[in-house]
């Protein structure tokens, strides 16, 4: 067991993608497969499909006895790259912690896209940034928009719970029993995407003037004043 203290995770997801499925399945494998104990909390946007949703997800060794909302995260996953610019994904990560990002933008063009405020955070808390091109492999694969079992699988290998050996075992296991009666050639793509998905992880080294960066410079002035502020 690699879990030496309670480990709290929030991810962004966009409605219809798997997202909240695929921390469903994390929660039943980890509360099923270890001694650990396990909570979620979900939410959601009014539209379901193609709004927010948000995942709070808790582990530890003792029992959880109380429900809350994650204040304080360990990991943090932002599912779709549009949310960095709509919302405080990193609002709360910890010291130190690990943010996975969903995108199709490469090393190179991070810089341009991030917004400041996050750029600075990333460099102020030394957060462990991976940016991953979920979207591209599912489509490749014949998956489309579901990135739920590449994301899930991400999460398993970069959040250090249990052996990503044994967790890739589970989540196989559970991909037969969720969509096996929809096919040989469904299982065997959500297999595919599982194999595929740490080859597709990157880890960036944030620059250390990340951390000066000014997040009072507009970045767009041709947008309104209340779009550049709010």
């Amino acid at each position: 067991m690699l879990l030496q203290r309670e480990q709290f995770l929030v991810s962004f997801g966009f409605g219809s993608d798997g997202t909240v499925g695929a921390n469903k399945s994390s929660i039943k494998i980890i509360g099923d497969k270890t001694d650990l104990y396990a909570q979620a909390y979900f939410s959601y946007d009014s539209k379901k499909s193609g709004g927010v949703t948000v995942s709070h997800l808790r582990f530890g060794k003792k029992p959880i006895k109380l429900p809350y909302l994650i204040k304080k995260a360990d990991f943090i996953a932002c599912h779709h790259p549009s949310y960095v610019y709509k919302y405080d994904v990193l609002e709360g990560i910890k010291d130190g912690g690990t943010f996975l990002l969903n995108c199709m933008w490469s090393k190179e063009e991070l810089p341009e896209k991030l917004p400041a405020e996050m750029k600075k955070t990333l460099a102020e808390k030394n957060i462990n940034f991976y940016t991953i091109n979920a979207f591209d492999l599912a489509s490749k694969i014949g998956l489309g928009g579901r990135i739920n079992m590449i994301m899930q699988t991400a999460f398993f290998k970069l959040a250090n719970i249990i052996p990503f050996e044994d967790a890739v075992k589970y989540l196989k296991d559970a991909v037969v029993e969720n969509y096996g009666l929809k096919g040989e050639e469904v299982v065997r793509m959500n297999h595919t995407a599982i194999d595929k998905a740490i080859e597709s992880l990157v880890k960036l080294e944030i620059p250390k003037d990340w951390s000066n960066v000014d997040v009072n410079i507009k970045e767009d002035k041709n947008k309104p004043e209340f779009i550049q502020k709010y």
